[in-house]
This record gives C-alpha cells, structure tokens and sequence, in this order.
C-alpha cells in the first residue's frame, strides 16, 4: 500500500525539467533506447515515476478537498437561506449536489490512480531486484 502526506494544496501539476517536452524527455533519456529496455536505468527511472505519480495525487487530493468542503458549505448555506426563499435554496443545493458529484467523481480518479501507481512500482521494484539485487521498499 502506498501511503503519501501532503501539507500543502496544489490545483497546477508541476512538470518535471519545467514543461510537458521535458518531462518526456527525461523520461525517454532514461529508458534507453533498445525496445527490451535493458538500457534503461531503473532506478532514475523509479524516482522520475514516483516524483509524476505524487505530483498527480496530490493535484488529485487537494481538488478533491476543496470540491467535498465547498459541497458541505453551500448545502449550509442552502439551510440558512431556506428560511427566505424556497427557489434561491434549492439553486444553492443544486450547486452542492454538483461540487458534490465532481468529488465523487475525483475520489475514483484517485482510487485509480493508486492502483495504477501500486502496479507501476511493483513492476519497478522486482526489475530493480532482478537487474541489481537491491530489494527497495515502495515508500
């Protein structure tokens, strides 16, 4: 299972060597260039991977935190303005059943982006076992 901390909130993906062009050059300058990635250098390879997938999650999470916390305050909001008109509550509740669905919607995107990073490690991991013998713990 992997587990990651983030302190901060982070709405922009930061792109590895500054831009999209970059980052998949430092990905490809890795892997080598035989078709049976035998040149490729796992271990750079892993701490590339790692430093996207965290970037990735983290958007993930602070999307997800702030479309559940806006949900639960305009469905506050809709109750207080309940009491002074029916039709500007139920426009506010419907606002909330939005940002509502949109983190649902995100929480699965993120249960398939660990899923994804788990496999991704395992598969490094026993390629760095199997090429160096170092046995790497995927925290």
């Amino acid at each position: 299972m992997i587990y990651r901390k983030f302190n901060n909130l982070k709405f922009k993906r930061t792109y590895i060597n500054g831009s999209k062009k970059n980052e998949f050059k430092a990905f490809t300058n890795v892997q080598g260039t035989k078709k049976d990635n035998s040149e490729c250098d796992w271990i750079e390879y892993r701490r590339i991977l790692t430093q996207y997938l965290d970037d990735v999650l983290h958007v993930l999470l602070s999307w997800r935190y702030v479309t559940n916390l806006l949900s639960i305050i305009c469905a506050l909001i809709a109750l207080f303005v309940l009491y002074y008109s029916l039709p500007i509550s139920v426009t506010i509740l419907s606002i909330s059943l939005i940002f509502f669905l949109l983190s649902k919607y995100l929480s699965n995107r993120e249960k398939l982006v660990l899923m994804g990073y788990d496999f991704s490690l395992d598969i490094i991991l026993k390629e760095i076992n199997t090429q160096t013998g170092f046995n790497l713990t995927k925290n």
